[in-house]
């Protein structure tokens, strides 16, 4: 079956977050370096990103450290991204997949403040999905049901094995849109990207792939 959608997770797939995890480094006092290892060794070990802060801040609460952040500072970067954190292979991929006539659709777990900023990027594509803005989050099965209805929207008849998902995670990403019928890509870089490619579980990905244009030429070679 050839591939005519491809939508994208946000973090570590469409953008960097170095900055982000950069700042919130800075908020709680740590060095970078310090907090980055934390973090990977917290994730090699099977735990998330929530129990690297509350390794380094015990009791650390995520909703109410943004929320007094976001009061001190309405108007700063905080843990949001803008146009400097896009990674640089995101265009050029973009434009080889739209040349192949492969429609676009972006759609991953996000604050509400993520659409707008997306849109302002002006990537040209055919839409776009928030989960705080569904009010449902990956790797939930209704998170991929919406996915297939933006993808639909975008490309109306398509089918879910017509639909290519892009993400740096096998659990959030790739094992829940096979599960919902879609084919699967999984992008070694970020946090999560180059350990996940290494497991067993990075087989049931169609394909993986070490940066965008790697994912484009791919895709295109399938439409």
């Amino acid at each position: 079956m050839a591939i005519r959608t491809v939508v994208f997770d946000v973090g570590e797939t469409l953008v960097d977050e170095t900055r982000i995890f950069a700042r919130w480094a800075d908020r709680l006092g740590v060095p970078h370096m310090a907090f980055f290892g934390t973090i990977g060794g917290v994730i090699a070990s099977g735990g998330t990103l929530t129990d690297a802060f509350d390794l380094v801040v015990p009791g650390f609460d995520l909703a109410a450290e943004s929320a007094r952040w976001r009061a001190e500072d309405p108007g700063g970067e905080r843990e949001h991204f803008g146009e400097r954190d896009l990674y640089p292979d995101v265009r050029p991929a973009f434009d080889t997949m739209r040349r192949a006539g492969l429609s676009l659709v972006i759609a991953g777990n996000q604050p509400p403040e993520a659409g707008p900023a997306l849109a302002a990027m002006d990537l040209g594509v055919d839409g776009i999905g928030i989960s705080d803005d569904w009010g449902v989050s990956k790797p939930d099965p209704a998170f991929f049901d919406r996915v297939l209805k933006l993808a639909d929207a975008a490309r109306p008849g398509i089918g879910a094995d017509e639909i290519l998902y892009v993400g740096d995670r096998v659990d959030n990403d790739v094992l829940p849109a096979r599960a919902a019928g879609m084919r699967a890509a999984l992008l070694r870089r970020g946090l999560y990207g180059y350990r996940h490619a290494a497991t067993p579980e990075a087989r049931r990905a169609d394909t993986v792939a070490d940066d965008l244009h790697q994912l484009a030429d791919w895709a295109a070679e399938r439409t």
